[in-house]
């Protein structure tokens, strides 16, 4: 407990990506840009579950959560199993999101979970081991989200929307920002197979105003992968013409601009962040496939795009290079 307490107040950035960003699909891309980026500290699992894989193990635990005096440390024990789960047998994770969904009560007790914390979050200071264990809570919902057969249904039970106002706290602390990344990657998973009733959901629930706050106040972790959920919605087709309707040009505009300032910080301190870049210049791109989406790109592409001011960076990172081509192509047609 203490060891696991020390990593949440430590904040390591590598294992908070681990347990959100790298849930995503198509984050492989993200996970080579920090390799290249910094060494990896090839820290290992600290945690081993030996007695889930008992049969009936996992049932077992998911009866603890109703016990009041026995929930904490049953949440706790199966998130740190699904944690080791996803990586060492996808089938099992798999299993265990339908189980947590169709479980008597389960979902219920989860989200008493989540409003506690909220109700928390507005009255009381956070302690690290209420954000500990909500980040357990919030592990479970990713599982739930990765599975095809409960993803929907998660979605119709409301219960995602109640994340927003985890990921719109204005609390600044370093250690909530994870709590924010965990919440965010939720959404993440839910959008990332771009099925259209979950972006028509996602957008319905005001998901761009979210991702444009983020991009403004958000940190690096938290900011791309709200790039991620942009862009599984401008890969729909319902996604990027709701975008680019001129009703949602506050939308755009505000979307416009928060790129724009991250174009200007990236180009005057290229370490920060080459991935947040990659996303960026992939959103014009979708963008560019529609007309007016088309004009309000040319209008306002960043100057360093435009004066190659990546220069060095685009030499480091081929995969820039390659984007930067793309989307002078598109310029000049």
């Amino acid at each position: 407990m203490a060891e696991t307490e020390t990593e949440l107040r430590n904040g390591d950035p590598e294992e908070w990506e681990k347990r959100t960003l790298n849930l995503i699909k198509g984050s492989e891309i993200d996970q080579e840009f920090s390799a290249l980026k910094s060494k990896k500290t090839g820290r290992k699992n600290r945690h081993k579950i030996k007695k889930m894989n008992k049969p009936m193990m996992l049932p077992c635990t998911l009866l603890e959560f109703m016990d009041d005096d026995l929930r904490e440390a049953a949440i706790r024990y199966l998130s740190t199993f699904l944690i080791e789960r996803r990586e060492e047998n996808m089938d099992n994770y798999d299993r265990a999101g339908f189980l947590i969904f169709h479980s008597f009560g389960t979902m219920t007790i989860l989200l008493q979970e989540v409003v506690e914390f909220i109700w928390k979050m507005d009255n009381d200071p956070l302690e690290v081991r209420s954000i500990k264990r909500l980040a357990n809570v919030l592990t479970m919902f990713q599982c739930v989200a990765a599975n095809s057969e409960t993803r929907q249904k998660f979605i119709d039970s409301s219960i995602p929307n109640f994340l927003i106002p985890l990921i719109q706290c204005t609390n600044e602390i370093e250690l909530f920002d994870n709590i924010r990344a965990i919440a965010l990657s939720v959404l993440g998973i839910l959008c990332q197979a771009r099925e259209p009733t979950v972006i028509k959901w996602a957008i319905e629930s005001n998901m761009l105003d979210v991702c444009s706050y983020i991009i403004d106040k958000g940190s690096e972790l938290t900011k791309v992968i709200s790039m991620h959920i942009l862009e599984a919605i401008l890969q729909d087709s319902f996604g990027i013409q709701h975008i680019c309707n001129p009703i949602s040009d506050h939308i755009l505009k505000a979307l416009i601009r928060g790129w724009d300032q991250l174009v200007t910080l990236l180009a005057a301190d290229q370490d920060f962040s080459p991935r947040l870049l990659f996303h960026i210049i992939r959103c014009y791109i979708l963008l560019s496939t529609n007309k007016r989406g088309y004009n309000i790109v040319m209008e306002n592409l960043p100057q360093a795009i435009l004066n190659n001011s990546f220069k060095d960076m685009i030499e480091e990172f081929p995969v820039l290079k390659n984007l930067l081509d793309q989307l002078y192509k598109i310029m000049t047609n």
